[in-house]
């Protein structure tokens, strides 16, 4: 049975979802396009994933929102609220209870998609949250499907498997390695000065598994080579985790780029250009992402 937890920061209304609350969530917002199997796992990953919704005097779920954990930030993804309740305060609400828990939990910050004209940009605005350059899309690439063929180092998940949500990679800078074209995360997009890696010798790839793409906070370029050693960074842990795309920012001016992708058959996932916002509490950016914690059941 799973514990129902209210998220402090609220009226205690507010309570984190868990996996027996599947049915109900892929009834009011389809599961935001999560498989069922997958949406279970996210519920029980409650050091991956913070699941928050709001009952009305009825019992009814009403409204919803999907977090998560990449990188030194909790990511909020995404929030629904049935058509009869749209108006009302249930996703400030939301927001609000999530960026207490984040704080409270010690992470570096909060952080959204800045995108004109979508609710969740007004909602970051109103969580304090700062637009920060560059302007991007996010695109996504399909992995080859004889893939597994090529990729000895590691096997798909099968739908009882848990999977990683979420990791590192270490990118040396040296000679041999493809400089970062886009960093979400890098010194760049610290333009006020808040904290930097504790390595400056490379560059830290942070990725995070979002239904079935894996999403990474860099790009390495948009020509042949940067693509190669882009899939070459991440294609083990897509794997492994059973994503079949890959998911990463380019500079939104970049036009000769974006003819590169358009022959390489990269789809763009957003149709205007959107940029990272964030919100950073007091304490320095984190050398490395906390340990994983040990004995949570998969479901």
């Amino acid at each position: 049975m799973v514990e129902r937890r209210t998220v402090p920061g609220v009226d205690g209304v507010v309570r984190q979802l868990g996996p027996a609350d599947a049915e109900h969530v892929y009834r009011l917002s389809g599961g935001f396009g999560l498989t069922s199997a997958r949406l279970r796992q996210e519920l029980a990953a409650t050091d991956d994933f913070r699941w928050v919704g709001l009952n009305d005097s009825d019992g009814r779920l009403y409204a919803v929102h999907r977090s998560m954990r990449w990188g030194p930030y909790l990511f909020l993804k995404g929030v629904y609220v049935s058509e009869d309740m749209r108006g009302s305060t249930a996703a400030l609400r939301l927001a609000f209870a999530l960026r207490d828990t984040a704080k409270q939990e010690g992470l570096f910050g909060i952080a959204a998609w800045f995108e004109p004209g979508m609710q969740e940009s007004g909602i970051a605005e109103v969580l304090g949250m700062s637009p920060r350059r560059p302007l991007i899309y996010r695109v996504g690439l399909p992995l080859p499907s004889d893939d597994h063929a090529e990729d000895k180092t590691s096997q798909p998940t099968t739908s009882t498997d848990r999977p990683r949500f979420r990791g590192e990679i270490m990118l040396p800078r040296d000679e041999r390695s493809a400089a970062p074209t886009v960093d979400l995360f890098g010194r760049a997009d610290r333009s006020d000065g808040e904290g930097s890696p504790a390595d400056e010798s490379a560059t830290r790839v942070h990725w995070v598994l979002d239904g079935s793409r894996l999403v990474s906070s860099v790009s390495l370029g948009t020509d042949g080579n940067g693509l190669r050693a882009l899939v070459d960074l991440l294609r083990p842990a897509a794997r492994a985790n059973g994503a079949d795309t890959l998911e990463f920012p380019v500079l939104a001016a970049d036009i000769l780029g974006a003819l590169q992708l358009s022959q390489a058959k990269v789809r763009r996932r957003n149709r205007v250009p959107i940029c990272l916002g964030s919100r950073h509490f007091a304490g320095p950016f984190p050398a490395s992402l906390p340990p994983r914690p040990t004995g949570v059941t998969p479901c």
